[in-house]
Formats: structure tokens, C-alpha cells, sequence
């Protein structure tokens, strides 16, 4: 009896090895697959992608961008949608029908208009999104930062906005000022309706003059805030981008009226 308990245990824990070892090759193969496809969409990024967008902001080549820089584009899309699935899913309905209702980059829509649509295999398009979805910019290619510009004044005095426009502002503003919460959901929140709002100041198309390319200027030095905002991983996180918000805000009164 001693002999034949001795002999099941044996052949269980043999059994569990054997398991063991098939749940490591199938990882260590799937680990293969992941990285053979995401060299494949990179390698089509690279070829079908870059000929229009840069891969990071490049301040001598400024005045050559005719599109937002490939990292902008993830540092966009990832807080709004953080899963793989719903990234793909978004990134890839948007190339297949560009439009200035869905895209989550008013800014580059206004300075670059709306992307055309692009002729793409759906396997393509698969292949690209989730390399994008995947590619570290900081680590693999330097750190993709936004290309900031210094606001100025109107020959030393405040640049004058329409009324509508500077009431958009006031209603941000305050929005910022008198939240307060402890609950992480609702920073993101917070985040996501100034980014909207803030949307809709940027794709106003009656917006003309110098002042406007300011007020632009004003939302490029705060983008990476409300991403940060809205994709914040801790409640001291949301408070430190309201802060800087806060702060920015504050400093928008400066420079408009």
C-alpha cells in the first residue's frame, strides 16, 4: 500500500512538471510571436508612417513637420484608451476615417488638418497600432517631449480673445479651481472634460490672428497635463497635475483678456 501511495505521488508531481514545462514553451513562444510582430509592425511604421510623421519632435526640423510626431500620437491615445484592444480599436478606426469629431488631436488637426485616408490592409493596420501601442519612444529613441513656445505678448500688452472664447477659458479655469476629491476616478474625469473643452476652442474655425496662434500655444504647453490628468495612476498624481494646471492657468491671465 506504502509502495503504490509512494508511486502516485511520484507520478503527479511528474505529471505537474511535464505541465510546467508546456505552459513554458507555449509562453516562451508566444513571447517569439509578440516580438516578431511587433518588428513587423515597426518595420512597416517606419516605412509607411514616417514618410509623413517623425518619430519624436525634432526642434531643428520644426518648420518641416506636416504632421504630429508618431510619439505624440501614442501619448494622445494611451491615456484615453489604455487597454490594447480599445487602443487598437480607436487608432485604427480613426486612420480609416479621419475626423475632426473623433480625433483626440485638435491641436494637430489645426495646425495640419485632418490626415487623409490611407490605403492600408486591415493586417497592416494591425500590425502598426499595436507596434505603436508597444514601443517604448523614451527608452528606445530619447524622450518624446513636446516641443514647447513661450508665449509673448501684443507688443507688451494682453492678447484680446472673443467673448465666447474667453468664457470657454473662465469655465476651465473654474472647473480646476474648485474641484476637489479623493477619488482617483474623478480626477480622470476631470482630466477628460477640460481636454473636450478644451477641444472645442481648438477646432473653432473662426478663430483668426495672432492672438489665436498664441491661444494655441497656450493649450500645446498644457497637453501633456490633461494626458497626465487623465491617465494619473494614484489620487497624488491627479493632485500634482491640478496644481500645475492651477498654475498655468493662472499664468493664462497674463498673456489674454
Amino acid at each position: 500500500m506504502r509502495t503504490q501511495l509512494i508511486l502516485l505521488i511520484f507520478i503527479a508531481l511528474a505529471f505537474v512538471r511535464c505541465q510546467g514545462n508546456a505552459r513554458t514553451k507555449t509562453t516562451e513562444k508566444q513571447t517569439t510571436i509578440d516580438t516578431l510582430a511587433f518588428q513587423k509592425g515597426y518595420a512597416l511604421m517606419k516605412q509607411k508612417c514616417f514618410i509623413c510623421h517623425m518619430e519624436k519632435p525634432d526642434p531643428a526640423k520644426r518648420n518641416q513637420m506636416i504632421a504630429p510626431p508618431m510619439v505624440r500620437v501614442q501619448q494622445h491615445y494611451k491615456p484615453a484608451y489604455p487597454s490594447r484592444k480599445a487602443f487598437v480599436k480607436a487608432v485604427t478606426n480613426y486612420i480609416k476615417n479621419p475626423s475632426e469629431s473623433t480625433t483626440l488631436m485638435p491641436g494637430a488637426v489645426k495646425r495640419f488638418h485632418l490626415m487623409p485616408k490611407l490605403v492600408y490592409t486591415d493586417e497592416e493596420l494591425r500590425l502598426i497600432v499595436n507596434a505603436l501601442y508597444d514601443y517604448d519612444f523614451k527608452n528606445g529613441n530619447g524622450p518624446g517631449m513636446m516641443m514647447n513656445r513661450p508665449l509673448t505678448l501684443n507688443q507688451g500688452k494682453k492678447w484680446k480673445l472673443d467673448t465666447e472664447t474667453m468664457n470657454k477659458m473662465n469655465q476651465m479655469n473654474r472647473k480646476i479651481n474648485d474641484f476637489s476629491s479623493s477619488q482617483l476616478s474623478d480626477y480622470r474625469q476631470l482630466g477628460k472634460t477640460i481636454f473636450r473643452m478644451a477641444k472645442t476652442v481648438l477646432l473653432d474655425n473662426s478663430h483668426q490672428g495672432q492672438a489665436y496662434v498664441e491661444l494655441q500655444s497656450f493649450f500645446h504647453n498644457i497637453e501633456d497635463n490633461m494626458h497626465a490628468l487623465m491617465s494619473a495612476s494614484s489620487v497624488k498624481e491627479g493632485e500634482k497635475q491640478v496644481t500645475v494646471l492651477k498654475q498655468k492657468f493662472k499664468k493664462f491671465y497674463h498673456y489674454f483678456h
